[in-house]
């Protein structure tokens, strides 16, 4: 995500400016932060001292995301403005979700001040950056902070939180508000043959150096196109103000039934799911999925397995395969496997069933004929291969299975 570069910015309106915070401001500040009732109302302790606040002028604000309020006619720093790029609070914010906080000095309450910069900076981060919503909270017995959130646009998301780090925190409920700054259109559709080159340089992007150096995922996707287990009902792309950010695709996969009953199962599994590296941890893979897995629905399919964490996948209702009876067929039959997981589409499908599952043979495409796979890598612009910790093999060529 685009955040704010070291360039110093100063923004204007008609009665203040919003610039960098400097050294000589250190008087003004202590001369309106030293008061507690500013404090409790935001949150942090009173100023004790000159001195102290020009450690905090050189340090905490020291920041590009940081500016003193300057009322004009003055000239004379009366509070500050800012974000923090995460949100150091307890509060419900979305992961990377900036955190808006201002104050401003009591001789200038209820004079639409804090609005007007609030404004200002909004205006900025619309502008120079790529955020698409920022979180704020205001303490329930500061109503005038929460009416200057709603006045920019804040809405109310419902949601109350108490932070015992904060001055006066403890047991003090904060209200919680959201911006959404950017409307987006976001559009899922079946992927067309023009789409995809675009969509294999996607999923390279999406997966170099994931889970080994490199990655193979972009030519399981490129040969399983002309593979008869190939699902193009369920090959799906993501795409936002018309620029595709997101793909997954679908195979058809069988579990293999334990006796007293006998043949197989038709089931289905995914992957690879790609969602393009700027365009992570927003939830637009957890959409993307959530509609694919409609869709598998709504054409019959009974049940899903797949290979992933838990610990997202439990978001899109995904559970331990065995612990509905579905085992994986690479680990004993009695072991709970934490990151062999399935989901029953259908209810009942899967009613006094038990049995094996097998990954579809397509995915090991790359293991069985790397010389295809390096030449077709080849085509690819070159990118260096790195590895790190939580990688499974340290050749993407490697079967996982059989390290």
């Amino acid at each position: 995500m685009q955040t704010e570069s070291n360039r110093v910015y100063s923004l204007c309106s008609q009665r203040i400016s919003l610039r960098p915070w400097q050294e000589s401001d250190a008087e003004a500040l202590y001369k309106y932060a030293g008061d507690p009732i500013v404090g409790e109302r935001a949150g942090w302790s009173p100023h004790k001292s000159v001195e102290e606040s020009q450690e905090i002028i050189r340090t905490v604000f020291n920041n590009p995301t940081t500016w003193a309020i300057v009322l004009k006619e003055s000239n004379e720093a009366i509070g500050a403005m800012g974000y923090m790029p995460d949100c150091p609070l307890n509060l419900p914010a979305r992961e990377g979700e900036p955190l808006v906080g201002y104050w401003v000095g009591k001789p200038y309450w209820n004079q639409g001040i804090c609005t007007e910069a609030l404004r200002l900076m909004l205006d900025h981060i619309r502008k120079e950056t790529d955020y698409t919503s920022l979180i704020c909270s205001h303490f329930v017995d500061n109503p005038a902070s929460g009416r200057v959130m709603e006045k920019c646009g804040f809405v109310p998301t419902g949601e109350t939180a108490v932070d015992e780090d904060l001055y006066f925190g403890e047991n003090r409920l904060m209200r919680v508000l959201r911006l959404e700054l950017q409307t987006k259109t976001m559009n899922i559709r079946l992927e067309q043959p023009e789409d995809y080159r675009e969509v294999e340089n996607l999923t390279r992007e999406a997966f170099w150096n994931v889970y080994a150096p490199g990655c193979v995922e972009h030519y399981v996707l490129n040969q399983y196109r002309n593979n008869p287990d190939f699902i193009p009902e369920l090959d799906f792309v993501m795409e936002e103000d018309g620029k595709i950010i997101g793909h997954v695709m679908f195979s058809r996969a069988k579990i293999i039934l334990d006796s007293p009953l006998s043949g197989e199962l038709e089931g289905a599994t995914f992957g690879p799911i790609s969602i393009h590296p700027d365009y992570k941890r927003k939830g637009y893979g957890l959409k993307l999925l959530q509609y694919a897995l409609e869709s598998a629905k709504t054409i019959g399919i009974g049940v899903i397995c797949m290979e992933g964490n838990i610990d997202f996948y439990k978001h899109a209702g995904f559970v331990v395969a065995s612990t509905l009876g579905i085992h994986y067929h690479a680990e004993p039959k009695d072991a709970e496997v934490p990151y062999f997981l399935a989901q029953e589409l259908i209810p009942g499908y899967l009613k006094g069933i038990e049995g094996t599952y097998h990954t579809p043979k397509g995915y090991y495409v790359a293991f069985e004929n790397k010389e295809a796979f390096e030449a077709y890598e080849a085509t690819f612009p070159k990118k260096e291969k790195a590895m790190h910790e939580g990688q499974l093999v340290d050749d993407c060529t490697k079967n996982p299975n059989e390290q």
